[in-house]
Order: structure tokens, then C-alpha cells, then sequence
């Protein structure tokens, strides 16, 4: 997942007597960074920085500063949550085009220009050996569908109260727009979005998942404490989580590990499950709009005046839509070039302002 141009992440320790210390990825491709406590080593002037949270040992997150920071007014923030298998230090990239990370199709370029706080947190390591290898517990543990249930759902992690003390841990070393917190992610990471809705719906204002369903409102109650606009992305020749649900193809332990949700349950919901039209009382009949070819629906008329959209991502692969060919087209489906995901996605926040 290594970038065609090189990227940097700085630590910037304090300005009295400390030196800033700057180290080039272009040679680390993905490889694990660890964080400092940025309590003590505040984010000072634009750039990317690696930070601890307090209380989970391995669990750091890198927080992307734009141009526009100056520390004086508190920014908009997005939450950016990996893949199964990847990392905070990998997802940039596969949002960008050819995987290079100048491209203005990346989601740190795009927040730059919008003028957002991008953080991306880490999972939970698969193994003791690979610290770019991760996981989400996004739900999906003890249903009696044999749901796919990845590495941090199977131990139990609780990564509710990671992102809860990953917020609080964000707002304590900069000032940032508490009303305007989102979400996006991908795959498992997006799986996590979902969850996240459910569960800590008064700290978000909206989420934009991408290639990953909700896991979560299928094997557990889904009760928000307030409706949460959502604008959920997916390939429908999806091979890893595929669009209808079902088993994914596209790695050697898809085969007997459980079933993914489709995306339609996820939405509009089915006979014996509701999908969040339901869940947030929307209108049953969406208004379809073009992203290109690749048709959205919106559902209005929610709760609280939110939307819930799907874009239907045609002959999409388990990619993001302007973003990487991470891994070969034969294994993981094409990537659509007709929109950029991190665009439409910043468009969707800015839209739905502060909540």
C-alpha cells in the first residue's frame, strides 16, 4: 500500500528546548508508527501527527491537521476507521487515486481543502507479530445466522469505549467542533460506522461508510439515542462483502467464516429485519438521483430531519469509488472512476452541518 510520492508524519515536540522530529514513510510503505502523548506534545501548525490514547496500550491514532489550523478555533473532524487487515497508517492511500497520495482524490488532500481534522485511529492487532494487520469489533458475535465475526469481534473488544476516550482524547490536545464529529470507513472499518450509530449516536452528526454493512443491528439490538444522517457506499460486484451479503470470495478464510450482511438489509431493511429507513421512520419511496452512472438513493422525511442515502457503485469492487486498485481487479473487483468517494463524502458533511 506503499504511495508513488513520498508522505511525511511529524511529531512536534514542544517549541521550548525540543526539536522537531520529521520521518519520511515513503520508504515504510504501511509499517506501524507508534504514537506519543500528545498532551504533552501538543499538535502545534498544519501537518500529521501520531498520538496515544490513554488507557489502551497499542490502540494510536494519527490525526491530520489542515492548512487552516491555527489552534485558535475548533475545526470539523472525521473519524476515518481501516479496513480488516489494514491500519491508521494505510487508509490514506487507498483512498487515492493510483494510490498516490498527491492526489487530490485523497481524503486528507480533500480535508485540507475543506478545512477538517482527519483522524485515523487503529484497530486492534490480529496478531502479536504484525502491527499493520488490525480489526474492529463491529458486531456480529452470537447471532444464530452465522454472521462474519473478524479477530476484535471474536475476543470481545470493546471498542465503544475506544472511540469514546479516542473523542475525548482528540479534544483535549485540540479545539475541535464537538457538533460537527463524522465518520467513514471502509469495510470492516465502515461496519464499525454502523455500530457507532447505534450505539453513540449523540456524538455523531453523520457517517459515510464505505463497502461495509451493519453487522451489528443484525445480531444485537439497534436502539440510537437520536437519528444519524447516512450515506452508505458499495460496489455491487463487491467480492469481499458482497452487496447482496452472503459469503465473501476474495480471501482463503471468506469461505466457512460467516456471512456478510447485504446492503440492502442494511438500508431499507428486509421482511424480518429492519434497516435503518425503518429504524429512523424515513419515507419509503427514495428519491434516486446520478453520481455518474452509479445511482444514490435518499430516503427523507426521518427522524429529526436526517436522510439515509445508498450509492449503488456499478460493477464496483471492494474498493473506494476514485480511490485505490489496492490488490488486483481479479481479486477484489474494479475501482469506479466516475466519482471521487472522499469528495461526495465531505460534500454529505457539509450538507448536514452541525447536529
Amino acid at each position: 500500500m506503499a504511495s508513488k510520492k513520498p508522505w511525511f508524519f511529524a511529531v512536534v515536540r514542544p517549541a521550548l528546548g525540543a526539536a522537531a522530529l520529521l520521518v519520511s514513510l515513503s520508504s515504510l510503505g504501511c509499517r506501524h508508527i507508534d504514537g506519543i502523548d500528545c498532551q504533552k506534545s501538543r499538535p502545534g501548525s498544519p501537518g500529521e501527527y501520531a498520538c496515544t490514547v490513554p488507557g489502551f496500550t497499542d490502540r494510536d491514532f494519527l490525526i491530520h491537521l489542515p492548512p487552516a489550523f491555527d489552534g485558535s478555533r475548533a475545526l470539523p473532524v472525521v473519524i476515518a476507521m481501516h479496513g480488516a487487515a489494514g491500519s491508521k497508517e494505510g487508509f490514506n492511500a487507498l483512498t487515492c487515486a493510483g494510490g498516490d497520495t498527491a492526489s487530490a482524490s485523497c481524503l486528507s488532500q480533500v480535508a485540507d481543502k475543506e478545512g477538517y481534522i482527519v483522524v485515523y485511529p487503529d484497530g486492534t492487532r490480529v496478531n502479536a507479530i504484525t502491527a499493520a494487520s488490525r480489526t474492529w469489533n463491529s458486531g456480529g458475535a452470537g447471532s444464530p445466522r452465522n454472521l462474519r465475526c473478524e479477530n476484535a469481534c471474536k475476543d470481545g473488544v470493546d471498542d465503544v469505549a475506544y472511540f469514546r476516550a479516542l473523542l475525548t482524547e482528540v479534544a483535549t490536545i485540540t479545539a475541535i467542533d464537538q457538533k460537527r464529529i463524522y465518520l467513514t470507513g471502509f469495510s470492516n472499518g465502515a461496519a464499525m460506522n454502523h455500530r457507532l450509530a447505534c450505539e453513540v449516536a449523540d456524538r455523531i452528526a453523520a457517517i459515510a461508510p464505505v463497502g461495509g454493512a451493519n453487522l451489528f443491528a443484525a445480531a444485537a439490538p439497534c436502539t440510537p439515542s437520536r437519528p444519524t444522517p447516512i450515506l452508505h457506499i458499495h460496489g455491487d460486484a463487491d467480492p469481499c462483502w458482497p452487496y447482496n451479503g452472503g459469503l465473501g470470495t476474495c480471501a482463503a478464510d471468506q469461505a466457512d467464516s460467516g456471512s456478510y450482511v447485504s446492503v440492502d438489509e442494511t438500508i431499507s431493511g428486509t421482511a424480518t429485519q429492519p434497516g435503518w429507513v425503518q429504524r429512523l421512520s424515513c419515507g419509503l419511496s427514495p428519491v434516486t438521483t446520478q453520481l455518474g452512472p452509479h445511482p444514490r438513493d435518499t430516503y427523507s422525511a426521518c427522524q429529526g430531519g436526517v436522510t439515509v442515502s445508498r450509492v449503488r457503485v456499478l460493477s464496483g469492487g471492494h474498493t473506494w469509488p476514485g480511490g485505490s486498485q489496492y490488490l488486483s481487479e481479479g481479486r477484489i473487483g474494479g475501482v469506479a472512476s466516475e466519482f471521487s468517494a472522499s469528495q461526495v463524502i465531505f460534500d454529505f458533511f457539509k450538507a448536514t452541518g452541525a447536529r
